[in-house]
């Protein structure tokens, strides 16, 4: 009779484990969040990132901006455009991404343009975005690149660019 009893209580204590195996969590059932919502980048030097964000999604591009400091005395501001889908996207004239970056201050306004949008065909700067991921809610990514002053050949370096923005 205690072999039986043993069989049974072996038996028993292996269900239970596998039950408890099988209902415990792990990041396929339950991924990991996405990451808090941003955008930032670097240029002269200082790193910054943005007070406001903004997306609009299509079905073919993306368009992601923000804003420093909106009220104040000077405000800085990048745009992004490019395809809706994950990949590198290197500005030229056969890809539709592009970036701009602004300032503006009493009485001035300086905008730095890079991308084929900008260059009424011919690219302006130059730059690179990179999508890594694109969910139906969210997409993440970096970016860089060197805007032009139209007005001024004044160049502005956009470095270090990283963006999580809700869709």
């Amino acid at each position: 009779m205690n072999t039986f009893r043993s069989i049974f209580f072996n038996l028993v204590a292996g269900l239970a484990l596998a039950a408890q195996v099988a209902c415990s969590s792990d990041n396929k059932t339950n991924p990991t969040p996405d990451p808090a919502p941003g955008l930032s980048w670097t240029v002269d030097g200082a790193a910054v990132t943005t007070t406001t964000l903004q997306s609009q999604n299509t079905s073919a591009t993306l368009s992601i901006s923000g804003t420093l400091n909106p009220a104040g005395p000077v405000t800085s501001y990048v745009s992004l455009e490019m395809p809706r889908a994950v990949g590198t996207y290197t500005f030229s004239n056969t890809t539709s991404s592009s970036a701009f970056y602004s300032t503006s201050g009493p009485g001035t306004q300086m905008v730095y343009y890079a991308g084929a949008n900008y260059g009424a065909g011919t690219v302006s700067g130059s730059g690179t975005i990179v999508v890594a991921t694109l969910t139906a809610t969210r997409v993440t990514g970096t970016f860089a690149f060197t805007g032009i002053n139209t007005a001024t050949g004044a160049s502005k370096q956009i470095t270090s660019g990283q963006f999580s923005v809700g869709l």
